[in-house]
């Protein structure tokens, strides 16, 4: 088992560069989005990492965005597993997350019930 500083060293790598190729060699003209990595989680014995991925745009945008991670998930892990300093690269498995469109409409609700509010205030 690795160190938890270790594994932390490795998950903020490994977010870092595979946002980096997302911005600079995985452009697709289909893909309508900016893909973010939301966070990185490897297993203790380093074989595994869940690369938890998100996108803003419609759900045609989600699945060309996964097919195109698919797709690229070899080249992905290739390149990845040059700039990491270890000896075995962590098999990637990339993950869908919602948390940042949910957060995106929870902010929506509360401005809604804000403004809701104020129109009532204003109206006694």
């Amino acid at each position: 088992m690795a160190d938890p500083r270790r594994i932390e060293r490795i998950q903020s790598r490994l977010r870092q560069d595979i946002a980096g190729l997302f911005l600079s060699e995985l452009k697709d003209p289909r893909l309508k989005g900016l893909i973010s990595i939301t966070r990185v989680a490897v297993s203790k014995d380093l074989s595994y990492a869940r690369v938890y991925w998100s996108i803003l745009g419609s759900e045609s945008d989600r699945r060309t965005a996964a097919r195109l991670i698919e797709s690229a998930r070899g080249f992905i892990q290739k390149t990845v597993a040059k700039g990491l300093d270890i000896r075995v690269s962590p098999q990637l498995n990339f993950i869908f997350d919602d948390s940042i469109a949910k957060g995106a409409e929870v902010s929506k609700l509360i401005d809604e019930a804000m403004q809701a509010d104020a129109r009532d205030q204003t109206d006694e």
